[in-house]
Parts: structure tokens; C-alpha cells; sequence
């Protein structure tokens, strides 16, 4: 098979060259070859707009990652943000007025054993040590 495929490109090859000699002697081109040229210039110009198409992608493309993403994502992150500083507002509001807050077993031991002593049920006994702030000695 590949030898099949090899002996038909040359041969049409071999042709193309003999008809492009005897186009060339009778200044008239046989239609293989018109349709070869048309076709070619049919490619180059699909090229071109090809071409032209991909640069303006390249700089479409460039523009919208190093111009307008950092914008876009400053201003998402900003509204973001925003968002949950708002959420944070209304959670600490609706938090200060909640019931946890407002049962009695909610207070420490701490602060239950400061509000007693606060009310007359026990007494703070501090000593008091005599030290040298209270001495009247003098400096040498």
C-alpha cells in the first residue's frame, strides 16, 4: 500500500511539471492548474483573515488579563467585603439581643461570686503589711 501511495503522488507530480511546461509553451494553462493557482490564493487569503483574527485575539485577550481582570477582581473582592462586613453588623446586632445572653446561668462562677460578695453576703479582708512606705526611715 504504501508503495501504491508513493508511485501516485509521483506520477502526479510528473504530470503537474509537464503540464506547467506546456502551459508555459502555448501561453494557456490547462484547468488543473487554474484550479491549483485559485486555490491557492483562496488559502493565502483565509490566512490572512486568519492571521488578522489571531492578533486580534492575542490583543483582546492580553488587554482582558493584565487591564480589566485586576479591575474586576479589586471590585469583586471590594463588594465582597462589603458583603460581610454587613453580615458581620447584622449577626453582632441580632447576637447582642439573643436569648443566650439573657439566661441567668450564663454568668461564670467568677463574676456570680463577685456580684454576691457585691450584695452584702461576704466581706473582703485584705492585710495590710507594714512595709518600708510606711516606715519613716530616711535615706542614707
Amino acid at each position: 500500500m504504501p508503495i501504491a501511495i508513493f508511485g501516485i503522488s509521483g506520477l502526479s507530480i510528473c504530470l503537474l511539471l509537464l503540464a506547467k511546461k506546456m502551459g508555459h509553451k502555448k501561453k494557456k494553462y490547462f484547468f488543473v492548474l487554474r484550479i491549483i493557482s485559485k486555490g491557492d490564493a483562496r488559502i493565502r487569503e483565509y490566512y490572512h483573515r486568519l492571521l488578522h483574527l489571531y492578533s486580534e485575539g492575542k490583543e483582546k485577550a492580553v488587554f482582558l488579563l493584565e487591564k480589566q481582570l485586576p479591575i474586576h477582581s479589586k471590585n469583586s473582592k471590594n463588594k465582597l467585603v462589603a458583603y460581610l462586613k454587613r453580615r458581620r453588623e447584622q449577626y453582632l446586632a441580632s447576637l447582642r439581643d439573643s436569648r443566650l445572653l439573657k439566661k441567668s446561668d450564663g454568668l461564670s462562677e467568677f463574676f456570680q461570686s463577685l456580684s454576691s460578695l457585691e450584695k452584702g453576703h461576704g466581706k473582703i479582708h485584705d492585710t495590710f503589711e507594714s512595709g518600708s512606705q510606711n516606715a519613716e526611715e530616711k535615706v542614707k
